[in-house]
């Protein structure tokens, strides 16, 4: 790889020094070459939408797709959590959260279409998600549907600095915007071509 790969992660957009010195001193992250070489766990797929009514607990992680309502704050000190309702037209999902409640109580808006991903459980009989994503529903997000790469984080990153596996794979597409012109392929033209493999930039890519 070039010396484009030995650059600083700090001169990432969205990094800045002192995310780059933790990402560097939890997960041996320095450079953009270690940031592209630092390959998903796993996938999950959102590549389908579900109704609430066909919800269950022996789902694992599932999307739906609905209206946020009856937003409130619940309880104080350490139970202090965040519950609303997420309805489409086959019923209506309870979300909740116990971590970061006076930041979301900022930005989760109240009659506003979410995406919610996370891992469905009953209770009480009801369909319920704990400490979901949420994604507002724009025209582009609207019919979305893709492989989400997860990408180990550490506790301190994940819950005191806001550096989750979403916050990397954003990390991630944000290098390889920039990135693809400097990668150097490493096959000859005949062996990919004779094994049908697909190139290293694209290969990057997936």
């Amino acid at each position: 790889m070039s010396n484009f790969f030995q650059t600083k992660l700090e001169y990432l957009r969205g990094v800045g020094a002192q995310r780059a010195q933790l990402l560097g001193k939890e997960l041996g992250l320095f450079t953009y070459g270690d940031l592209i070489q630092r390959y998903p766990f796993r996938y999950f797929d959102r590549t389908q939408f579900y109704n609430v009514v066909d919800l269950h607990e022996d789902m694992s992680f599932v999307q739906v797709k609905g209206v946020l309502r009856g937003r409130e704050v619940i309880g104080e000190g350490p139970k202090k959590r965040l519950v609303a309702k997420v309805g489409d037209a086959s019923g209506e999902l309870e979300v909740v959260w116990f971590k970061g409640v006076n930041y979301l109580e900022k930005v989760i808006k109240n009659h506003q279409e979410y995406i919610v991903f996370g891992k469905p459980t009953m209770f009480n009989g009801r369909p319920q998600m704990a400490h979901p994503d949420l994604e507002e529903v724009t025209e582009q997000k609207a019919g979305q549907s893709f492989l989400q790469p997860v990408y180990n984080t550490s506790d301190k990153l994940r819950n005191y600095h806001r550096v989750d596996s979403k916050a990397i794979m954003r990390m991630v597409s944000d290098l390889l915007k920039i990135a693809l012109p400097q990668i150097t392929e490493t096959l000859s033209p005949a062996l990919i071509q004779q094994y049908a493999l697909m190139g290293k930039a694209e290969a990057l890519q997936q």
